[in-house]
């Protein structure tokens, strides 16, 4: 059954063209099934709404509505073909891109994921092949098997259609990118989620080539500097850099002060020293005057008279036999013990009087009493004079140790007069002595073995006694660089911590200086490259020993991401440019560049026919376009460089974009017939 012969007239009109569009439309998303989904409806609602013959089966209905669909394609086809063709793009071009953002598109998803050519060209391939297939299948006609027929006729062209689509869109984005964006390569081995998070910890902005390591990014970046594009971006940066070692340096300082400057510490170290040094002296005289010192402070007679006996049983019980032949020190100190007791004045009291008196040798009189002194004195003596060397170490270690097992001994027996803290103020005594002398007078031995701390005491002494400056002092201590310090500054930072205390306002100071020591030259911020440098060797390299004192591991991987943050800032050795002869040759270039176009375009319109003036005007219109066209890319790639220092991975709309639109070109607008392949 035909339409009445005004029917395409009424096609004709706006609402028509409408229509057409959206037939047009219909056919593309539905696959070429456009017309006999609508013929299936009308035929399947015809009766419900009356609209159809009652004796018509739905067979007649649906091949009576099937003739009248495609009779209006192929009227629109004819006569409305530009509104046709056009809803035809709209539908594929607006499937392709759905698809694409759908998940549903293997161009698109290598696309989005990051893969290579390949990877887009075999996707596109697949794609094309299956919308093609799709089409061929909904226009079939004479069963099933022309459909399987018509899919499979379809489906090389659809992957010829989808591997051109793709490549173009492709390589037309990678040329804009490469115009208007910058380059999208990333360096081997780079990671661009842990550069830009470890910047942004310190507040420090990131350019794409530092964020990428982009050699070719990097000489994109270089040109731009040379004609100012990247100067905004460089000053904040260069800002951020020195905000972020202030920053640094107050969580250095836990709360504390920040030092002024690399010296700062050094002023009141030396004083601060002689304080500690003079406080330990007197420290150590008030214990011994409230101890040994005391003459009423008194250790019970018999138990000095068991000293001897005492030692010897240490030794009986710790298996040490000190032979006379081949023990001379030993058995002299052995001989020393028993001459001094001997020679210890005896107090003791007369029949008709309180009075003591002095005696013979200790033995004569039983009831004894001796003075904590003369033990103590006993002590330091045996120690002095018999140092544990040699094959006689061992014994007389013991016996300097038994001696101060004694002395407990006789303290938690109740043995000695006085208070019960007598013992703990002559262990403190000892103690402020030894850390006094150790200040004041440090020996490169001990015994006779060397004493590691004697450098780092001797440099605690020199900075004491002499009259330097902080400058002085800073390099004596350590040594002039941060990334190399002296060999013996390890032991110089554990000896001032031990003696300045590491809670102490003078140690904080002296952490702070390391930092400022390795990112600070004077009052300004060293080069990138160099705080990278230096913060490198103090943390993994000679300097190590010293980081590990100075700082803990939580500051130490704070410095270490700051060094890495300094490093990324440097920019790739490949696309450094020393002379910089290039980037400033740039502009000049481009514009002779658009000169000489500028004068083909005229001589291409002069020779094409046009008077010389319209000649001159095609060849400054030429001229502006081409400047205007540079001072776009420039303000672009300088935009992307600077405010997306990650490149994104392609959406892949652009080839589903292309696959889309080229589909109604490949498609027989003679519905019926609907194939690019006809079969004969």
């Amino acid at each position: 059954m035909m339409q009445p012969e005004n029917a395409h007239e009424d096609r004709n009109s706006t609402m028509g063209k409408v229509d057409t569009v959206m037939r047009g439309a219909a056919d593309i998303l539905s696959a070429g099934l456009a017309d006999e989904i609508s013929a299936g409806g009308d035929a399947l609602f015809n009766p419900v709404f009356g609209t159809g013959n009652d004796g018509d089966s739905f067979s007649e209905r649906y091949d009576r509505n099937l003739a009248e669909q495609r009779d209006i394609d192929r009227s629109d086809a004819k006569d409305r073909f530009a509104y046709r063709l056009g809803g035809q793009l709209a539908g594929g071009v607006g499937s392709g891109v759905a698809l694409a953002k759908g998940g549903l598109s293997l161009a698109a998803n290598a696309a989005q994921s990051g893969k290579g050519w390949m990877a887009r060209l075999l996707g596109g391939a697949a794609d094309g092949g299956i919308a093609m297939a799709a089409h061929g299948f909904g226009s079939g006609e004479d069963g099933a098997r022309n459909r399987v027929w018509n899919a499979a006729r379809n489906v090389p062209t659809g992957m010829a259609l989808g591997t051109v689509g793709e490549g173009v869109a492709t390589g037309l984005g990678n040329l804009a990118g490469r115009v208007f964006r910058g380059s999208s390569e990333v360096a081997p081995g780079a990671n661009l989620a842990a550069n830009v998070a470890e910047a942004q910890q310190f507040g420090i902005p990131l350019s794409r080539a530092q964020a990428t390591r982009s050699v070719p990014q990097a000489n994109i970046e270089n040109q731009l500097r040379s004609q100012g594009a990247m100067q905004g971006f460089d000053d904040a940066q260069r800002r951020a850099v020195g905000q972020s070692v202030d920053d640094v340096q107050s969580r250095l300082a836990n709360g504390a002060p920040a030092i002024s400057g690399q010296a700062a510490p050094y002023d009141d170290v030396a004083s601060s020293l002689r304080r500690k040094r003079d406080a330990l002296k007197a420290a150590s005289q008030d214990a011994y005057e409230a101890s040994v010192n005391n003459p009423n402070v008194l250790v019970d007679g018999e138990a000095v008279r068991s000293l001897p006996d005492f030692i010897r049983g240490k030794l009986d019980a710790d298996n040490i036999l000190i032979d006379p032949m081949y023990h001379t020190g030993a058995a002299r100190a052995l001989r020393f013990v028993n001459d001094y007791l001997a020679r210890l004045p005896t107090a003791a009291k007369s029949s008709d009087s309180a009075t003591p008196m002095l005696s013979g040798p200790a033995g004569e009189v039983k009831s004894v009493d001796a003075q904590l002194r003369w033990i103590e004195n006993l002590r330091a003596g045996l120690r002095k004079n018999f140092p544990p060397v040699g094959q006689d170490a061992p014994g007389l270690k013991a016996i300097s140790s038994a001696i101060d097992d004694w002395t407990d001994d006789v303290f938690e027996r109740g043995l000695v007069s006085g208070s019960d803290d007598v013992l703990q103020k002559l262990k403190t005594a000892r103690s402020k002595w030894s850390e006094y002398k150790g200040m004041s007078e440090p020996r490169s031995k001990i015994g006779n073995r060397l004493n590691p701390r004697y450098e780092a005491q001797a440099r605690v002494r020199s900075i004491m006694d002499k009259d330097m400056s902080p400058e002085e002092i800073g390099k004596i201590l350590w040594g002039t660089s941060v990334a190399s310090p002296k060999a013996s500054a390890h032991m110089t930072a554990l000896e001032l911590r031990k003696v300045l205390g590491p809670d102490s306002p003078q140690w904080n100071a002296i952490r702070q200086s390391f930092w400022l020591r390795a990112t600070r030259a004077g009052d300004q911020e060293m080069n990138p490259s160099q705080i990278a440098k230096n913060l490198h060797g103090f943390l993994k390299g000679d300097g190590k020993g010293v980081a590990d004192v100075l700082f803990s591991e939580a500051e130490r991987k704070m410095m270490t991401a700051y060094s890495n943050v300094m490093r990324v800032l440097s920019p790739a050795k490949a696309g450094l440019n020393g002379s910089n002869t290039a980037n400033r040759l740039m502009p000049t270039l481009r514009k002779y560049a658009s000169g000489i176009m500028g004068a083909l375009s005229a001589g291409g319109a002069l020779y094409g026919g046009l008077g010389p003036l319209e000649a001159s005007g095609v060849g400054a219109i030429a001229t502006t376009s081409l400047r205007g066209l540079s001072g776009l890319a420039n303000a672009s790639r300088a935009s992307a460089a600077v405010r997306m220092p990650v490149p994104a991975n392609s959406s892949g709309v652009g080839g589903a974009v292309l696959r889309g639109g080229a589909l109604p070109m490949l498609v027989d607008q003679n519905k019926g017939k609907v194939s690019v392949f006809k079969r004969p």
